[in-house]
């Protein structure tokens, strides 16, 4: 067996090693920031937005409250972080090949996402914080950059010569997504499978209309 010399100068890491340890804080990191949103999400399951506060979510995911101040000032950011990841992974950006399928795609994981439980729970914190001015700006910061995920879908169609390039995009996916939270939310009317292609259907007739015209 051989045994270094006590002397003998320590080995240098090779470059899997080197990425290894680099990666390891970024791991960590990913994992706590998992852990956190995922007890944001719990704790606004069993109580009212008003009851959380970041010691609970800090205990619930097992970590220290000042790890939470470092990332998030307040809870109202930790909670709009947390809402923003949720709704990228619970409503994906598709890619069918044609508008109308990628937006009755959008609306059908829209649609599932906001009856979920989460999804409801959610919708009453964002109730709970509109009255609160310090958060408009950020609001608004997080609206944008969804707005800009979404604008592909656009951008495609525009490509392909489905739609206008005049259209207003921002008006199309607030005219989109405005059906689902009245009928969930405000009216409390049954929401059907068929929804989401007849409120595309409707929208694309108009716009049609645009192109023809």
């Amino acid at each position: 067996m051989n045994i270094p010399h006590p002397n003998a100068p320590l080995a240098r890491p090779t470059g899997k090693e080197r990425d290894a340890v680099r990666r390891r804080p970024g791991g960590r990191s990913a994992r706590v920031q998992a852990a956190v949103f995922e007890a944001t999400f719990q704790l606004l399951e069993e109580r009212e937005y008003e009851r959380l506060s970041m010691a609970s979510i800090a205990e619930r995911a097992g970590v220290h409250e000042t790890s939470l101040y470092r990332r998030w000032k307040t809870k109202e950011q930790l909670v709009l972080d947390a809402v923003n990841h949720r709704v990228v992974q619970e409503v994906p950006v598709p890619d069918t090949g044609a508008l109308r399928s990628d937006l009755i795609a959008v609306l059908q994981s829209l649609q599932l996402f906001l009856q979920s439980r989460v999804g409801q729970a959610l919708f009453q914190t964002a109730g709970a914080t509109l009255h609160l001015p310090e958060l408009c700006a950020l609001r608004q910061e997080r609206w944008g950059q969804r707005r800009a995920q979404l604008q592909i879908l656009f951008d495609r169609a525009i490509a392909r010569g489905e739609l206008s390039p005049q259209v207003d995009c921002q008006f199309l996916l607030e005219m989109l997504s405005g059906i689902m939270y009245m009928r969930l939310f405000v009216v409390n009317e049954p929401v059907d499978e068929m929804l989401p292609k007849r409120v595309v259907d409707l929208i694309l007739a108009g716009q049609t209309n645009l192109i023809a015209n």
